[in-house]
């Protein structure tokens, strides 16, 4: 299973630009299924039948609070491989939609916004169609060896799927941006949950994934650890007593990561939420792998979320009333977008 995030400009196809109006990148996937003798038939979080233009209006018209010039939708393909789709019945239309909404499902939870709520899969606002044929394309090593021409028909079982997929989310409050900060949206843990996904959904025991061989830990750097002390120091001051971090173990992590900048954009998030006097669960899993490990039972997690939620809700109440944007994933650095299959 390979899932994708298509990037508009490395992509070469005018159809995937995403700075404007849905309509090109709906009418082309149109145009590709019905050159293959296809039904163009659009599908969602819940209705499995939609037109190109329903789904171009949920699309279009979920746009509040963006800029000229930023992405109004990306694009993402869903690509079993064929022993995958030949496991589910050589590309059963229901099977696909019913992992699809999965994927999504699990696309909205990957988000982390910065004031520690979540995002939901009723948040997103998608569209996706199924198509069953994939055509070689010139960079192809059957089409560079003369086995076959670009524009011809893969052989064998291709279905795949597109997903056009808001980049606000319903409420028209947040934008999410998964090819942004890992710190907001990991595409790498996306794609490997993608995988995890369609194993578990049809009971499907795939090739274990190649890995590159971990990285030497590197040395203690003495100027960072104590750096890294300081800010513990400083977030313990305004954490709840029973939730201070012990400063060797985050420098531990700190050490195995190399003392990327992946690691302090999580501090900084774990720093935040002291601020904010938000509970700091499971804070060294987050540093080391970016999750959100769930909370164990009968640990008095709920209880401090609420207690939280009743504050904030109180704040509000007692203030103007405002509308406020925040952006998951800002632009930073080196995009992970990933290339078209």
């Amino acid at each position: 299973m390979h899932a994708k995030l298509l990037n508009p400009k490395a992509n070469g196809k005018k159809a995937y630009h995403n700075q404007g109006s849905a309509a090109q990148s709906l009418n082309y996937l149109t145009h590709e299924a019905r050159k293959n003798g296809e039904e163009a038939r659009f599908f969602n979080g819940q209705q499995d039948l939609l037109d190109r233009d329903t789904v171009l209006a949920s699309l279009d018209g979920n746009v509040k609070g963006l800029r000229t010039g930023e992405a109004r939708f990306y694009s993402l393909v869903l690509s079993p491989s064929p022993e995958e789709l030949a496991h589910i019945g050589g590309g059963d239309e229901a099977k696909l939609r019913a992992y699809t909404r999965e994927v999504m499902a699990a696309y909205a939870a990957g988000f982390r916004p910065r004031d520690g709520g979540a995002v939901g899969k009723d948040d997103l606002v998608w569209g996706a169609i199924i198509h069953h044929e994939r055509t070689h394309r010139g960079t192809d090593a059957a089409v560079r060896g003369g086995e076959a021409r670009p524009g011809q028909a893969r052989p064998g079982l291709q279905a795949h799927i597109h997903v056009v997929v808001s980049a606000r989310d319903r409420a028209q409050r947040v934008t999410l941006n998964p090819g942004g900060r890992v710190s907001r949206f990991s595409l790498r843990d996306w794609q490997d949950e993608a995988r995890v996904l369609f194993e578990r959904q049809f009971h499907y025991q795939g090739p274990t994934p190649s890995r590159r061989a971990a990285p030497a830990i590197p040395e203690p750097n003495p100027r960072r650890n104590a750096r890294i002390a300081e800010r513990v120091e400083q977030l313990n001051r305004q954490a709840d007593p029973s939730q201070r971090l012990e400063v060797a173990r985050v420098q531990r992590i700190a050490q195995g990561r190399g003392y990327d900048q992946i690691f302090y954009d999580r501090l900084r998030r774990l720093e935040g939420r002291a601020r904010q006097g938000q509970p700091l669960d499971n804070a060294y899993h987050l540093l080391a792998t970016g999750r959100e490990e769930p909370a164990r039972a009968n640990t008095g997690h709920q209880v401090r979320q609420a207690l939280h939620s009743f504050q904030q809700a109180l704040r509000a109440a007692s203030g103007p009333d405002r509308v406020t944007t925040q952006n998951i994933g800002e632009q930073r650095g080196r995009r992970q977008w990933e290339p078209e299959l």
